[in-house]
Order: structure tokens, then C-alpha cells, then sequence
């Protein structure tokens, strides 16, 4: 089952005149804990990408670096390596 699809029915149970206090309380918490944790894979998500990018703006500056020494053998091996995994982490973002 789905994020979302928890969320609703936790809130079905909370909003219920069937539920109990107790189903209501528990239903509380599970979708304090749901939400909590959904914002920790986000923050997770963030944290992955932005070292991600932090490592492509690296090496890029090497590349830019290089550019500036005139060493254009190994700026061309290392752009096309770079748009490399460029294009295939942008296939794996799905």
C-alpha cells in the first residue's frame, strides 16, 4: 500500500464513529510515524542527491581546470565521461 493511500485510511479510522479511542489513538500514531518517516526518506533522497551533485560540480571544475592548462586530450575524455553518467543517473531518477 501506497503513502498515500495509508494516510487515508489511517484518517478514516481517526474520523470514524465506529473507531474505538483506542483504534483512534493508534491510528494517531501510526500516522504520525507514517509521516515522520516519509520525511526522513525525503530528507535521505535530498542528502543522496546533493552529494551526487557535489561530485559532478567537482569534477567538472577539473574539467574547467583543465581546459585552462590547455590539456584538451583529457577534458574531452573526461566531459564525455561526465555526460555519461549524466545521462544515466537521469535514466535511473525514476
Amino acid at each position: 500500500m501506497g503513502y498515500q493511500e495509508e494516510l487515508t485510511r489511517l484518517q478514516e479510522i481517526i474520523v470514524s464513529d465506529d473507531s474505538t479511542d483506542e483504534q483512534r489513538e493508534a491510528a494517531r500514531d501510526a500516522k504520525e510515524k507514517l509521516f515522520s518517516a516519509s520525511i526522513q526518506k525525503v530528507f535521505e533522497r535530498f542528502e543522496a542527491r546533493a552529494e551526487e551533485y557535489n561530485a559532478l560540480i567537482g569534477r567538472l571544475k577539473n574539467v574547467v581546470d583543465n581546459i585552462a592548462a590547455n590539456d584538451l586530450t583529457d577534458v574531452i575524455d573526461s566531459i564525455d565521461g561526465i555526460l555519461s553518467e549524466i545521462t544515466e543517473a537521469a535514466g535511473n531518477q525514476n
